[in-house]
Parts: C-alpha cells; sequence; structure tokens
C-alpha cells in the first residue's frame, strides 16, 4: 500500500498533469496531424506516413543528397534512405547521381511529390486558422515564437554539446592510440 505522503504528492501531480509542458505539446501535435490527416485523405493522399511529410518538407527545390537531409533531420542516413526508397515508390521523389560529386545521390521533389508537399503546406494553414479562432492573432504569433525559442535554443545547444562531445571523444581516442604506441619502436620502412 502505498504511504500516505507518497498518495498525497501523486493525487497533487494529477492534479496538475494537464499543465505538463510534454503533455501539452503531444496534445497540440495530435490535432495538427488528426486535422492535416482529414485534409489530406480528402484531397485523395492516404497511404502516407508523418516521417514521409517530415522529410518532404526538409529537401530543397533543387534536390538535397542523402547526407544533408540526414542532418537537417538529425536522423541516421539509413533511416532517410528507407524513407526516400517508400517516397520514391510511391513517386513523390526521384533520385539521381549528384552532378558533383558521384558518389553522393541527390534526391529531387517530383511533380506529384510538389502536389503533395503544397497540400501538406494548405494543411498547415487550416490548422493555424482553427488555433486563431481559438487564440487570435496576436497570441498564436506569441505561441509560435515561444515554441521557436525554444526549438533553436535546444538544437543549438545540442549541437554544441554535440561538437564538445565529439571533440571530447577525439581527444580521448588520440590520448588512448599515443598510449597504445609509445611503446611500439619505431621502425624504417627501408630496405638495408
Amino acid at each position: 500500500m502505498m504511504d500516505k505522503e507518497l498518495r498525497k504528492k501523486l493525487e497533487a501531480f494529477k492534479v496538475q498533469r494537464n499543465r505538463i509542458m510534454g503533455r501539452l505539446l503531444s496534445r497540440a501535435f495530435r490535432i495538427v496531424v488528426d486535422v492535416s490527416s482529414q485534409k489530406l485523405a480528402e484531397a485523395g493522399y492516404e497511404s502516407y506516413r508523418l516521417s514521409h511529410l517530415v522529410l518532404m518538407v526538409h529537401i530543397q527545390v533543387d534536390g538535397s543528397t542523402i547526407n544533408e537531409l540526414a542532418a537537417s533531420l538529425g536522423i541516421t542516413k539509413q533511416a532517410v534512405s528507407k524513407i526516400v526508397k517508400e517516397l520514391q515508390e510511391q513517386g513523390y521523389v526521384e533520385t539521381e547521381k549528384h552532378p558533383d560529386d558521384a558518389r553522393s545521390v541527390l534526391v529531387k521533389i517530383t511533380n506529384k511529390g510538389a502536389r503533395f508537399t503544397l497540400e501538406w503546406q494548405y494543411c498547415t494553414k487550416v490548422v493555424d486558422q482553427k488555433f486563431e479562432e481559438i487564440l487570435g492573432t496576436e497570441r498564436l504569433e506569441q505561441l509560435k515564437d515561444i515554441l521557436l525559442d525554444l526549438a533553436d535554443y535546444h538544437e543549438n545547444k545540442l549541437k554544441e554539446e554535440l561538437t564538445e562531445a565529439s571533440e571530447g571523444r577525439r581527444t580521448q581516442w588520440l590520448d588512448m592510440l599515443q598510449q597504445k604506441t609509445a611503446n611500439y619502436p619505431l621502425q624504417s620502412t627501408k630496405k638495408k
């Protein structure tokens, strides 16, 4: 059985749970997905996943490489390649060798993909209108500004931490390599 003090704290938490940031953002996101899914279905788009939409939005008009998309989305190249393959099978994107780098694949949006992306843009406007009806223009813009500030801060901080961690790992690796090879005799590659 739960002790009284813990029960009291848990009950207080449960009363406030609707004001937890993660829960609020999750509920708002669900509204965006529901409204968008309904509008996209009305437009004839039913065979897609959210990851398809997210990737489509990140592809530049003249195309993007798998590496660029992975970096932009913060996911692995393998994950991007899988999504690109799915989109390619549906005719939303096409791939070709990069004109400046034969090792890279350039992902380009097709006409069908452009229509899909623009339909998604329309859906985001519908969502904005619904939120604006509830909040008003000024509060909606404030909400967007606040969320943008939070996201930008977090992403920049994360990049800094990853860079620092990467530098730290590189330094550790070099130190380890130096320690392991410190006692290795240097041998001449010249034949005697």
